[in-house]
C-alpha cells in the first residue's frame, strides 16, 4: 500500500514539475514569437477569447495557461509510466529514483528543443492540440522567421519528451539492476567482515 501511495504521490509531483517546466518553455516560445501566441497558440488551445489574449495586455498570463493546458496531460503519462516502472525499486528508493528519471526526461527535451530551435526553423509534429504548427502560415505575420522558430522550440519540446522518456526507462532499470547486484553482494561483504 505505501508503494502504491508513493506512486500517486510521485504522479502528481510529475504534473506539476512538468506543467512548470511547460510553463517555461511557452514563456520562452513567446519571447522568440509573440505571433506564434497570438495568430497560432491561443486560437489553438482555445485562449483567443480569454480577456489577457483579447486585449493583449497581458499576454504572457495567458501564455501561462497555454502551457499548463499543453502539459499536464503530458505530465501525468509520463509520470503514470515512470511510475510504473520505479514500482519494481524498494519502497526508500522508488520515489528518488522515479525524480530522477523525471528530471532526465525533462533535462533531454529542453536540449531537443534548443537543438531544433538551432536546425530547420520548419519543423512540424504532432496532431490537434499539440499540433505544432496550423495547417498554413497565418497571412501578415511581421516576421515569418521567429514563427517558425517558435514552432520548431514547440516541435523540440514534444520530439524531447519521447527521447526523455526512453532515457529515463533505460536510467531506471540500469539503476535497479545495479541496486539489486550491490543488495544481493552486500549479505556476502557482511559475512567476510
Amino acid at each position: 500500500m505505501r508503494k502504491f501511495t508513493t506512486f500517486l504521490l510521485f504522479v502528481a509531483v510529475a504534473v506539476v514539475i512538468v506543467s512548470l517546466y511547460g510553463v517555461a518553455h511557452h514563456q520562452v516560445t513567446f519571447s522568440v514569437s509573440p505571433e506564434y501566441y497570438t495568430r497560432f497558440k491561443f486560437i489553438q488551445t482555445n485562449l483567443a477569447d480569454t480577456l489577457a489574449a483579447q486585449h493583449m495586455t497581458q499576454p504572457r498570463s495567458a501564455v501561462v495557461i497555454a502551457g499548463v493546458k499543453t502539459s499536464w496531460a503530458i505530465g501525468g503519462c509520463i509520470g503514470i509510466l515512470i511510475g510504473l516502472i520505479a514500482l519494481t525499486f524498494r519502497s526508500d528508493t522508488l520515489f528518488p529514483s522515479a525524480l530522477q528519471a523525471l528530471g532526465l526526461s525533462i533535462g533531454v527535451s529542453a536540449i531537443t528543443a534548443l537543438v531544433c530551435y538551432y536546425s530547420n526553423p520548419n519543423a512540424h509534429i504532432g496532431f490537434g492540440m499539440y499540433d505544432t504548427m496550423p495547417a498554413r502560415h497565418p497571412d501578415n505575420l511581421v516576421n515569418i522567421g521567429a514563427f517558425f522558430r517558435a514552432a520548431s522550440i514547440q516541435y523540440g519540446v514534444g520530439l524531447g519528451y519521447g527521447f526523455g522518456l526512453a532515457a529515463a526507462i533505460i536510467f531506471l532499470f540500469v539503476k535497479n539492476a545495479r541496486l539489486r547486484k550491490r543488495s544481493a553482494e552486500q549479505p556476502a561483504i557482511d559475512e567476510v567482515v
